[in-house]
């Protein structure tokens, strides 16, 4: 069998080496943003060569203003990171030998074993280990398959990592597996075009970091067909990498719309609808710019989450509506693009489609979709006027 070494003098170290690593390259970034945002003395002007050069030089200006203010942000992300307090924790002498002959007996052979705990509480369990060919082995196990005999052991529901490889080989490997969250969401849509158009305008999106927050956005493009298509997608797809790469969801409103003011003529004024989940605690944060309102939904009560920005793109220093909520188990979010809200014409309208949330006679979020997309075809008297979308999510407590 394989022998655990205590490597935890090594592992501070080189976690305090990668720390002041970050803290320099952090340093480095202040510097650089420092020297872009040095003041030039105005110039006066005469010709009309002379104003646009003068021209030419404030939007200059403003776009390295936007430069330095996006290095600041990525800096201090960098310092956050850098300053977060982690604790290694290793496991009892009976334990590691217990979890190394169990992994044995399974043609597994332990290297190297201890936990992360986290300034929030969470924990992660790192394993190096690889796969042997004794006892007639020959099986590739898979990651989830670890996680269950790690469980077993450690007394935790564990389970991979989103970025951990999914099967263990020959070649020995770091493995990283954290506490199952206590929430799981599922999810479903319903998207029609409209009419005489063959793109749509909105476009959304689902995924999970490996934060365990689980994200929809929603955005829909100023107008409609290919154009409005196009700009609502790279909106969402500049959200989704922001997001991923551990971006609050108001730095990445921030930074879209710093991308989009310099951009000039042209300019894409998009909406976003941001509402992220956190999996393990259920608290569920709301962002929007310019989006429509969005309904909650907890048994026959839905309650309205409100909207009063404006898009994308119109103003440098614009306003978001954020809300926090705490979701339970069994609740809804509803998301939609304007075209559904605006099926439901008139000042009853808001009433009329809260009745149909309130009402609706399915728990699958998917038939959901479907069916307020069928009743708001319906309230239009069949026509569909403008693209629609509606995102539904579920979010249940995690029983496995």
């Amino acid at each position: 069998m394989g022998k655990i070494v205590d490597r935890e003098p090594e592992i501070s170290f080189w976690l305090q080496y990668e720390k002041k690593k970050m803290q320099e390259c952090a340093g480095t970034l202040h510097n650089l943003a420092d020297a872009f945002l040095i003041e030039e003395k105005d110039e006066e002007f005469e010709s009309d060569k002379e104003r646009q050069n003068l021209f030419l030089k404030k939007r200059l200006k403003e776009n390295r203003s936007l430069m330095a203010h996006h290095l600041k942000e990525m800096a201090a992300i960098m310092e956050k990171s850098a300053s977060e307090n982690i604790k290694i924790i290793r496991l009892s002498e009976k334990k590691e030998k217990q979890m190394t002959k169990l992994l044995f007996q399974e043609g597994l052979i332990l290297e190297d074993i201890f936990i992360i705990e986290k300034e929030n509480g969470r924990k992660e369990v790192v394993v190096r280990l690889y796969q042997g060919k004794q006892q007639g082995k020959n099986k590739y196990y898979s990651t989830e398959e670890v996680a269950a005999f790690l469980s077993v052991i450690l007394n935790m529901h564990l389970m991979p990592t989103i970025k951990t490889p999914f099967f263990i080989t020959e070649k020995a490997d770091n493995f990283r597996f954290e506490e199952d969250s206590k929430y799981m969401v599922l999810t479903g849509f319903a998207k029609t075009v409209k009419e005489g158009e063959r793109v749509s305008g909105d476009n959304y999106s689902f995924f999970e970091t490996e934060e365990k927050n689980f994200y929809a956005l929603l955005s829909d493009g100023m107008g409609s067909g290919e154009k409005a298509g196009a700009d609502s997608e790279v909106v969402l797809s500049l959200a989704e990498r922001f997001l991923e790469g551990g971006f609050s969801a108001g730095l990445t409103v921030k930074m879209i719309n710093d991308m989009i003011m310099a951009g000039g003529e042209g300019k894409n004024m998009s909406t976003l609808d941001i509402c992220s989940m956190d999996l393990y605690t259920g608290e569920t944060n709301f962002l929007k710019v310019g989006a429509t309102y969005s309904l909650l939904k907890r048994d026959s009560h839905v309650e309205k989450i409100p909207s009063l920005s404006l898009p994308l793109g119109i103003f440098c220093d614009m306003e978001t509506n954020h809300y926090k909520k705490q979701l339970l188990d069994g609740d809804y979010v509803f998301l939609f693009s304007d075209g559904i809200l605006d099926s439901f014409a008139g000042d009853e309208g808001e009433e009329f489609l809260k009745e149909i949330v309130a009402e609706i006679p399915y728990r699958r979020p998917s038939e959901m979709a479907g069916h307020i997309m069928k009743q708001a075809i319906s309230a239009s008297g069949g026509r569909v006027r403008d693209d629609m979308t509606v995102l539904v999510m579920g979010i249940w407590e995690n029983l496995e």
